[in-house]
């Protein structure tokens, strides 16, 4: 056993460690970010099939950088002739990199250092050997980016100019692979432009352009095929499969858009449902407007938790201690301190065999814990709840009594024990975050704006959220626990009103004693004192015939708010100190096929 706790030790300590380490490790990041804000290139065929290429590059740099990295594909090409970078804003001057290559890609580290600011990168090079050279069309076919790239780029513009101006447009048949909201276009000049907005890390952008064999006269790279009517077959089948997806993508944002509203609504009618199926009460089987009796014999604090959805509260206490007195098991004295009263509860009987377990506790609490054995006094109460050493233990023992007050609760069967309102809010809304996630991988999977759907996730999480926490906080009561709710109500409104039924005998003062101690609970004890002392006095009897109701009232008959009012005082302290504590070929859009050009690469700094 001491092994298998010193390993999760252990393992507890290295999952901390990870965490702080990668926490540091995020915070160190965070300090420094960049972002291509726009990327343009200017793109000319040679006769021989050479392509020179001058890019420029616009970074945002947020903290301090040394320079950037190009990573450039060397795939259906001869290799580099030159490479130059220079920065082109806020100067202009040649910047000195570092080349490494890697099977067919090569990357160069270009020194700059940066810091807060924004620049613009020329970089310019010549590629030998990328057009192609077939017996019925010549070909260029290259990536500028692709799946090794792991910046993401704000914008990008490609154009592509042809050896010779002197082509009609009937002459091109010009391709786009990437992104299907990109771009592809003829110029009246006759330069191909490429455009994509917002290109994500990984995504591919590809040029293919088929145009006449003359254009590239002295071209080495010739293919004795007929290649055309292959090639525009694969790209037609490409653009059919682009269109599809481009369908599917308005599907699914048409389909997205719907949902929101429609799963809003149908999280507040399931939460309605859930009200009519296991939330609406039962009706009493009597109804009634007075009940002249005690409903039943049960304690006052569960009484406060069958009527009262806040549950038990210092008043109950108050009323548990003032029922021990009652039942002769303690005393009241009130003692003079200072200019200020003061009052004494003392223990008169020990023996707690009688009592419920939630009462026991109490006495135990307050005078073993608290007091001297014997005796407690308010004061001594409210010195402990607000001592720093002894705060804590004052809650953690009133949260004890609680409980102990709820276990005494669920014996009577007030209220019912199923859960099944929360296992069918819970089954309901896990299968409906599930459907949305489901359609969030499809989305991904047929390559379209499954986005779409994240915020329909945290609708649908949000609402169901509340739907669940509802279907938990469900607290339908019996048919029993209906009824003894009716009676103790009907009970309430015979307390108010009691003085005014002509026909009603007044019962002995002993009962009253009892009457008066659920309300303490009810919240109506002051109300039933000043009434209780009028029918009396008509009848001859003074409180003072009862030491239990002498002491709950004051020198004027009423009710003695100064006690009631320093015991409330004493535990809303009390819980206040410690909740304070620390706490086609013409234009047009992209397909998604494509992949088999040339070239490739990606961008970043360093």
């Amino acid at each position: 056993m001491r092994e298998i706790k010193s390993k999760l030790t252990l393992g507890f300590i290295l999952l901390i460690i990870i965490i702080i380490f990668s926490f540091t490790n995020l915070l160190i990041y965070a300090e420094r970010s960049f972002e291509i804000t726009d990327y343009q290139a200017q793109v000319k065929i040679l006769e021989n099939g050479d392509i020179q290429v001058s890019e420029i590059f616009e970074y945002n740099f947020d903290g301090d950088f040394n320079g950037i990295i190009r990573t450039i594909g060397m795939k259906g090409s001869d290799g580099l002739q030159y490479f130059k970078a220079s920065e082109y804003f806020p100067t202009d001057k040649e910047l000195n990199y570092d080349q490494s290559t890697t099977e067919d890609m090569v990357t160069y580290k270009i020194y700059d250092q940066s810091s807060n600011e924004r620049k613009l990168f020329l970089l310019e090079y010549q590629l030998n050997n990328v057009a192609t050279l077939y017996n019925d069309t010549a070909e260029f076919y290259w990536k500028f980016f692709d799946q090794s790239n792991t910046s993401p780029i704000g914008h990008i513009k490609i154009e592509v100019e042809l050896p010779s101006a002197e082509v009609s447009a009937e002459e091109l048949k010009v391709f786009g692979h990437g992104p299907l909201a990109g771009k592809v276009s003829i110029r009246e000049d006759g330069k191909i432009v490429y455009e994509v907005d917002g290109l994500s890390p990984g995504e591919m952008v590809e040029a293919r352009i088929l145009f006449p064999t003359r254009m590239i006269p002295d071209s080495s790279k010739i293919i004795n095929q007929n290649k055309f009517a292959e090639i525009m077959k694969e790209e037609l089948g490409w653009a059919k499969k682009a269109d599809l997806e481009k369908s599917r993508g308005m599907i699914f944002n048409i389909l997205g858009i719907l949902l929101i509203p429609l799963i809003i609504l149908f999280n507040i009618f399931f939460a309605i449902r859930l009200y009519f199926k296991y939330d609406k009460e039962l009706k009493p089987e009597v109804e009634m407007d007075y009940y002249r009796e005690l409903p039943q014999d049960i304690t006052p604090a569960v009484l406060s938790k069958l009527m009262s959805i806040q549950g038990v509260g210092s008043k109950d206490i108050m009323a548990t201690l003032m029922d021990l007195v009652r039942k002769k098991f303690l005393k009241i004295e009130e003692i003079q301190s200072g200019r200020k009263k003061e009052y004494k509860f003392i223990l008169i009987e020990s023996e707690s065999s009688n009592l419920k377990e939630h009462e026991a506790y109490l006495i135990h609490w307050l005078f073993s814990s608290i007091g001297n054995g014997a005796s407690v006094t308010l004061k001594e109460i409210e010195d402990y709840a607000k001592s720093s050493r002894t705060q804590r233990s004052f809650v953690h023992d009133y949260n004890n009594w609680a409980k102990k007050v709820g276990q005494e609760f669920k014996k009577y069967n007030y209220f019912g024990e199923s859960k099944e309102g929360l296992k069918a809010a819970v089954k309901v809304i896990f299968l409906e975050l599930g459907a949305i996630f489901l359609l969030l991988v499809l989305g991904i999977l047929f390559r379209v704006q499954w986005f779409i759907f994240i915020p329909l996730l945290f609708i649908a999480g949000f609402t169901g959220f509340g739907v669940i926490t509802y279907s938990a906080l469900i607290r339908k009561k019996t048919q029993t626990g209906v009824n003894e709710y009716t009676k103790w109500r009907a009970f309430k409104q015979f307390l108010l009103h009691f003085s005014n039924m002509k026909d009603y005998e007044i019962p002995s003062i002993v009962v009253w004693e009892h009457y008066l101690v659920y309300a303490i609970s009810l919240g109506v004890a002051d109300k039933v004192i000043s009434k209780l002392k009028l029918v009396l006095s008509n009848q001859d009897i003074s409180l003072t015939n009862s030491t239990y109701l002498y002491t709950m009232t004051d020198s004027s008959g009423r009710l003695n708010s100064s006690m009631f009012k320093s015991f409330d005082t004493v535990f809303s302290s009390a819980f206040a100190s410690t909740s304070t504590g620390s706490s086609t070929g013409s234009g047009g859009g992209f397909s998604s096929g494509g992949g088999g050009g040339g070239g490739g690469g990606g961008a970043g700094a360093f």
